[in-house]
């Protein structure tokens, strides 16, 4: 004879059986890591083109080209004026104006204080003079180390020789600055602008020696 629904055979209900929340969690955890894989997998396309977007929009900030909001023009800008590359140091930008190559420009990973900075430099077809510098993403704090991103920090470097003297391009200061190669670095970030400032004069004296400026690039 059948018991009442939802009890075995001996009478006890099935979710009082001792392997019953067993089951239940690793049927619920199936079902939720199922369903949130699905939306990772569905969404990494839309991930994939956002980055490359804001790649962009930084490669042609750091050149001095205004970047369109619209995806679609960004992509069209793109593809008329940038050209990518790499040579035996790693990828590269160049920007053509004209049918002529402008500059390069060059991705980098510089140490922070809470983390990496992740940006890109640009600099003329003869490595001289630096055109520009954007930061892609960073952790630095909001309102200190995070000014980085802000328009007067990153104005300081166009125009800077990359002339290197004493092994130095650049003369980070906590003041105004006075000198051709000085650049202000942020009040109350010492730890950011330290760090950062070492690594762009070690990663700026090198640029004139990257395989790109001795071949001529692809422009």
């Amino acid at each position: 004879m059948e018991g009442p629904p939802g009890r075995g055979a001996a009478g006890m209900r099935i979710q009082d059986r001792p392997w019953y929340p067993v089951v239940f969690m690793v049927v619920l955890s199936a079902v939720f890591g199922t369903a949130v894989s699905t939306v990772e997998v569905l969404s990494l396309p839309r991930q994939q083109a956002g980055e490359q977007a804001r790649l962009r929009a930084r490669v042609l900030q750091a050149f001095g080209v205004e970047a369109p909001t619209d995806p679609v023009a960004l992509a069209g800008v793109w593809k008329a004026r940038v050209v990518e590359g790499r040579d035996e140091v790693g990828p590269y930008y160049a920007l053509r104006e004209r049918g002529r190559v402008k500059g390069y420009a060059f991705p980098f990973e510089a140490p922070g204080f809470w983390g990496a900075i992740f940006g890109v430099v640009a600099v003329d077809v003869r490595a001289e003079t630096i055109l520009g510098i954007s930061f892609l993403r960073h952790e630095e704090t909001p309102g200190l180390g995070g000014r980085i991103s802000e328009a007067w920090f990153r104005d300081q470097f166009r125009g800077k020789s990359l002339e290197a003297r004493d092994g130095r391009v650049l003369e980070f200061v906590f003041r105004k600055p006075r000198g051709p190669r000085e650049v202000e670095a942020i009040t109350g970030a010492t730890q950011t602008s330290n760090r950062l400032g070492r690594f762009l004069n070690e990663f700026l004296a090198g640029l004139p020696q990257r395989p790109v400026f001795r071949r001529g690039g692809d422009g």
